[in-house]
């Protein structure tokens, strides 16, 4: 009897633990970057429209050259507009504004619930079917963030408010997950993808920032956060899209956890922070809703399923 053959080992750079772990580090880098942005002089909409701008443009360079151009623009131009809006424009600027309020911590808590808020939206529109685990998981994650606001309300009025609002990131993220698997167009490479999302966030910004701001007069050192910050999202999303080819999509939604540990340790390392008791509780229930939401039924003892499409993930 010959042994079965040997699996070809992945390269090092298709490794999903490795691309788990740098995709959720470099995206996660615009949580302690907006932080010093702000310290830099730069409003919400500036930081949130040059980085997308920029890695946008970078992206669609780079990725253009090796891909045949569609034959209407017009899917791939309505694409980058819509995803841009829910995926970069919304969920950036209500994080750099509510961070000023929350911090750096509790904000980067809000992107551990994407993926709780795109099962729900996947499963009522069809996309997900009905799995009683993944259902338990969402109900126990909306729990722990439940508690994040009500243990900020005995902080005062203010900061329930600037929690509610913080929760448009994770709802804005999740109804672009959805939005991207169920109109993302085909033959376009992912580079030129991932810069038309960018690009399409950077043009739903550009009236605002017209009427809003002034004209820029900054530093170099300004400047050099803005650039810092093109290089860590344009690498973060090329990274982003090429873990999406290698992992399963379950796999890959964990590196949104990774962003948020990103954020949590970067405000108690670099800015001081410090979490609450009722914060860390909350924390340890998000978490588990995010193992139940991710629990395959042969690991809970319950009888396998017939495989379903693949359900809508991401950041």
């Amino acid at each position: 009897m010959n042994p079965p053959p040997h699996s070809q080992p992945r390269p090092l750079r298709d490794a999903p633990l490795l691309l788990l772990i740098t995709t959720g580090v470099l995206l996660g880098s615009m949580l302690p970057m907006s932080r010093v942005a702000r310290a830099e002089g730069w409003s919400p909409l500036a930081f949130a429209f040059w980085p997308a701008l920029g890695s946008g443009l970078a992206l669609v360079l780079m990725g253009g050259r090796s891909t045949t151009p569609p034959a209407s623009a017009r899917p791939l131009l309505r694409y980058g507009l819509i995803a841009g809006v829910l995926s970069v424009a919304v969920p950036n600027s209500v994080t750099f504004v509510v961070m000023q309020h929350l911090g750096t911590s509790l904000t980067s808590l809000m992107y551990t619930l994407p993926p709780l808020f795109t099962y729900a939206f996947a499963w009522g529109l069809g996309i997900e079917r009905y799995r009683p685990l993944r259902l338990a998981g969402i109900l126990v994650g909306l729990v722990g963030a439940a508690m994040l606001v009500l243990g900020r309300y005995s902080a005062g009025t203010g900061s329930m408010w600037w929690l509610g609002l913080a929760l448009c990131t994770p709802i804005s993220i999740a109804m672009g997950n959805v939005y991207r698997k169920l109109s993302m167009p085909a033959g376009v490479s992912s580079g030129v993808l991932a810069g038309g999302m960018l690009l399409g966030g950077a043009l739903a910004l550009l009236p605002l920032l017209v009427m809003h701001e002034g004209a820029l007069v900054l530093s170099a050192s300004a400047w050099g956060v803005i650039l810092a910050q093109c290089v860590f999202t344009s690498l973060g999303y090329r990274v982003y899209f090429h873990f999406q080819r290698v992992a399963d999509p379950v796999y890959f939604s964990q590196f949104g956890y990774v962003l948020s540990a990103t954020g949590v340790l970067s405000g108690l390392l670099f800015f001081h922070e410090r979490l609450m008791a009722p914060t860390v509780v909350a924390m340890g229930i998000i978490v588990a809703g995010i193992a139940l939401v991710n629990m395959r039924p042969r690991e809970a003892g319950l009888p396998q399923q017939a495989p379903s499409p693949p359900p809508a993930l991401g950041r």
